[in-house]
């Protein structure tokens, strides 16, 4: 495959439309789409090693209480080739209007990382408050575009957090209060989503899967565009991950799906339904028998993990709009 650069195109609201009807025409094409959102951080931090009920209660109440700053999306297709990348930079993301506690926005650890992320992001490319995208509007667009492409792959690196924030974002609703909920949210509104993070604990050389994103990058020598922590970069090199693991590994990516990094509960693929403002269509649930607790069927056992084939490499072509 013959190898191009990929432009990361920045998202305001001067150029939103005309880069929404972009993305619905690049996904005739492309049909997955792997993703990142940067957000404030942490107001509840989850110990290591926590129970899974007390993982998704610390998530529920770190999404419900703040908004999501970036939201990255690359397009890519099965043969490895980029149909676009873009970053998509919201202002309205502080935290909740009467929020108090010793953990708050004021006294949090994260404050800087906030203002890193977001506003001191925005001063430093001289972008007044009105430049960046408002939610509602992302909302309306995003959401019909996902009305026209129903069947669509989702790819996330530890993407507990991303799904969480993509989906009140699209939604506007609060989270639901357990996990199996929140699994069957997903599947209805997702269908099929991958989670690298928790493909890599079954590859061997990846560490059971207990690395970072760039670590996992440069072990299977897969170079980044732009800067890590930015959401239109950090989505790339995801698909970029994803793509080098199916082929390094050899594996079936079906054996993957509906697995999310640190929840046990599989994610059932349902027919998609359109969410806007928490208000849900119709939709007819495709039942896939499987047991929670235990791994994808078509999976080796961990003392068999998948063996390396041979040093591919993977080259990422960009389509030009």
């Amino acid at each position: 495959m013959e190898s191009s650069s990929t432009r990361i195109k920045q998202v305001w609201e001067w150029n939103f439309y005309n880069e929404m009807l972009c993305i619905n025409d690049r996904l005739n094409a492309y049909h997955t789409i792997a993703f990142d959102t940067e957000f404030p951080g942490f107001l509840h931090r989850t110990p290591r090693h926590s129970s899974e009920e007390k993982v998704y209660k610390d998530l529920k109440y770190n999404v419900d209480q703040t908004k999501i700053v970036q939201l990255g999306l690359t397009l890519f297709d099965d043969e490895g080739n980029i149909g676009g990348t873009w970053q998509v930079n919201f202002y309205n993301f502080v935290v909740n209007e009467g929020y108090q506690g010793q953990s708050s926005f004021q006294s949090s650890p994260n404050k800087e990382n906030i203002e890193k992320n977001g506003n001191d992001k925005l001063n430093k490319k001289n972008r007044r408050r009105r430049d960046a995208v408002d939610m509602l509007h992302f909302s309306i667009a995003f959401n019909e575009i996902l009305s026209n492409h129903k069947y669509l792959k989702w790819v996330t690196f530890h993407g507990l957090y991303d799904f969480a924030y993509l989906w009140r974002l699209l939604g506007g609703q609060d989270l639901p209060n357990s996990t199996s909920e929140f699994s069957t949210m997903l599947g209805r509104v997702f269908g099929s989503v991958y989670d690298i993070k928790y493909m890599a604990k079954f590859c061997e050389g990846l560490m059971d899967g207990e690395l970072g994103l760039e670590r996992l990058s440069k072990i299977l020598e897969v170079e980044r565009l732009g800067r890590a922590h930015q959401a239109g970069s950090d989505s790339l090199l995801t698909a970029g991950v994803f793509l080098r693991m199916k082929m390094v590994y050899g594996f079936e990516e079906e054996c993957f799906n509906g697995f999310l990094y640190g929840i046990s509960t599989r994610i059932e693929t349902s027919c998609p339904i359109l969410v806007r403002f928490g208000l849900s269509v119709n939709y007819h649930t495709m039942q896939r028998p499987c047991n929670a607790m235990s791994l994808p069927i078509c999976l080796p056992l961990p003392e068999n993990l998948i063996s390396m084939q041979c040093p591919y490499d993977i080259m990422l072509v960009s389509a030009l709009f």
